[in-house]
């Protein structure tokens, strides 16, 4: 049982494994979406030469706008070492034009913090706004050592044509200390190209992964997992992120990994011991084993039982067969009545109509006699057009009368063929228990014949 309990926590881990990841791809994805508009829009507005952005202020041989929070119009923030050429202004007027579509759109996204580095110049445009007192082009390590944290410049069609994460390119960051935020993070990295006249990119579009960010990802999908413990792993450093469960310890531990790019992997921590604990399952260990324990013998039995009975069964008429004489008992049969049960004139139908419509017939007979009887009840397909009913009662006049109301029922009875209406009577005798079924069984014979010999003696109205 505690494997069962352990399993199925493992599954659960397996789970939110596969769901922090589909979240970050889709923020991937999204981001690349954005590059694939931002190349789009610069590329034409190149061909047409013409790119206008708001003014820019200079400061200590930096031009930039949006430095501060005083300003009601929000464009982001914008920071140059030189004033800007047409292709810097083609970028930032196109970045400026998504990210208004951005802000309309339903991307999950739209609220991230998000930004560009261009190539060609020392010039980071990003799309909120940030006090300028935390970040200046000068201190950016990840500037100053562009080609650790983006080594590589993947050619566009390349990049394009394959789904396969580990061909896109560099598709991250490595970890590092944010200046912004003060905290650790990683950057989604995607490329805005030129198509006029380069595959090679011309910038990149970062999307920041900060540890809140992170944290809130997480606490999202895992909820009041107490066991579980969430980590971003770089896979060819040691270099990691906690962000979900960090206080959980190692004890008893077991990990789930799930591969995100050719740099990073989730790896969800399992505490073994605190996942079986936290368990409800765990909790109710005892009487929940004895409640399953009963329920499987029950359903067990239920199932035999329902097995046996199908094997029991007459399929054409949903009675049972007469392979059921072997389950009726002496203590079974004490105390009932049998009546045998004749269909009149069966063989003219059969040959006038065909066995097809024969069959209806014993169907018919069938459904009445299922209908009329008790539960407590048996009725037989005993052979052909034969049926035995073994009724459980004191009195001979209370088994006739349910034959009475079987009878009328049935001569009420009509199936339609072909424009003809075709009906049916029955015979039957009715016996008490005699020493054995088929002493009892040839005594309800005899009385049947009785009275089919009264019916034909019974000139018809």
């Amino acid at each position: 049982m505690m494997s069962f309990i352990f399993l199925h926590q493992k599954n659960e881990a397996i789970k939110l494994t596969n769901e922090v990841r589909a979240k970050l791809l889709n923020i991937f994805d999204e981001n690349e979406n954005i590059a694939d508009a931002i190349t789009t829009r610069y590329t034409t507005s190149l061909q047409n030469g013409r790119c206008e952005i708001p003014a820019l202020a200079r400061e200590n041989d930096e031009w930039h706008w949006r430095k501060s929070n005083d300003t009601a119009d929000d464009r982001g923030s914008l920071f140059l070492n030189k004033e800007p050429d047409l292709a810097e202004r083609c970028l930032v007027s196109s970045a400026l034009f998504v990210r208004q579509n951005i802000a309309k759109s339903d991307l999950s996204t739209k609220e991230g913090f998000r930004y560009i580095i261009s190539m060609r110049q020392k010039m980071f445009y990003f799309f909120s706004r940030i006090n300028s007192d935390n970040f200046a082009i000068e201190d950016s390590k990840m500037f100053n050592e562009l080609p650790f944290y983006i080594p590589t410049m993947p050619d566009y069609y390349k990049r394009k044509l394959t789904h396969k994460l580990t061909q896109k390119g560099t598709v991250a960051t490595p970890i590092y200390h944010d200046l912004i935020t003060r905290t650790n993070a990683y950057s989604v990295v995607s490329f805005i190209y030129d198509l006029n006249s380069s595959t090679v990119p011309v910038a990149y579009l970062l999307y920041d992964h900060n540890l809140e960010e992170l944290h809130g990802i997480a606490k999202t999908l895992a909820r009041q997992n107490k066991w579980v413990k969430i980590t971003l792993h770089e896979t060819d450093s040691p270099n990691k992120l906690c962000i979900f469960g960090c206080d959980i310890s190692h004890a008893f531990q077991a990990n789930v990994e799930s591969g995100l790019s050719s740099q990073f992997k989730v790896v969800t921590h399992i505490n073994i011991f605190a996942s079986v604990y936290h368990s409800m399952m765990f909790k109710l260990l005892i009487p929940a084993t004895l409640l399953l324990f009963m329920l499987v013998m029950k359903l067990t039995s239920r199932y035999l039982t329902s097995v046996a009975r199908h094997t029991l069964i007459d399929h054409l008429t949903g009675l049972y067969s007469r392979k059921i004489e072997a389950e009726l008992t002496h203590t079974t049969l004490e105390r009932r009545f049998f009546a045998l049960v004749d269909c009149n004139k069966f063989k003219i139908i059969n040959d006038m109509h065909g066995h097809a419509v024969g069959d209806r017939v014993l169907q018919m007979v069938a459904d009445v006699i299922k209908q009329t009887i008790r539960r407590e009840d048996i009725a037989i397909r005993y052979g052909g057009d034969e049926f035995l009913l073994i009724i459980k009662t004191e009195h001979k006049c209370d088994a006739l009368l349910v034959m009475e109301r079987i009878a009328e029922k049935i001569a009420r009875r009509s199936i339609g063929v072909n424009g003809d209406v075709i009906t049916s009577t029955i015979s039957y005798g009715v016996s008490k228990f005699c020493q054995d079924l088929k002493t009892s069984i040839l005594l309800a014979d005899k009385e049947m014949y009785k009275m089919k010999k009264q019916q034909a003696q019974t000139p018809a109205n």
